[in-house]
């Protein structure tokens, strides 16, 4: 990739390939994780040093992130809304029975002592700013969950 990057290719070529290249590889299956602020924080790094790779820029350049990104959203915003995406599709889908599983809460066992692991549904909540019962409902019409997963936060 580095003789792409560093070729005379147009800049928009080069987002066009990475998109379809480091994105592809870097959001595989990242509808199903549980995303934590350390590991968002991880993915956003990593992504921002694929981005000064691509375009050229030498961390010295002192190149805010905001110049960098320009209209690319961070790599954890994107994973926030293929979750959001992926959790209300699934719900909808109850011929499927991950459908069910969308809001599954275990209800057996204790929890180990220290902060609680971050569940699925505990993300969702977290990324809607929805409760359960209220994403419950949102996420049965397709509009509505959609302009939620858009927005990344349900303004109240």
């Amino acid at each position: 990739m580095a003789n792409i990057w560093k070729s005379s290719l147009s800049a928009r070529f080069k987002q066009r390939r990475f998109t379809a290249t480091v994105e592809s590889v870097r959001l595989y299956g990242c509808a199903a994780w549980t995303v934590t602020s350390k590991l968002a924080k991880e993915l956003d790094g990593c992504y921002t040093r694929l981005l000064r790779s691509m375009r050229n820029v030498h961390w010295k350049q002192h190149m805010t992130n905001k110049e960098l990104y320009g209209d690319l959203p961070k790599l954890s915003d994107k994973i926030r809304e293929r979750q959001t995406r992926f959790a209300g599709h699934f719900y909808r889908n109850k011929t499927e029975p991950v459908s069910q599983l969308v809001h599954w809460i275990p209800k057996h066992g204790k929890r180990k002592q220290g902060r609680p692991a971050l569940t699925y549904i505990d993300m969702l909540k977290q990324d809607t700013g929805l409760e359960t019962t209220d994403m419950t409902t949102a996420m049965q019409d397709r509009k509505i969950w959609r302009a939620i997963t858009v927005r990344g936060h349900h303004s109240t």
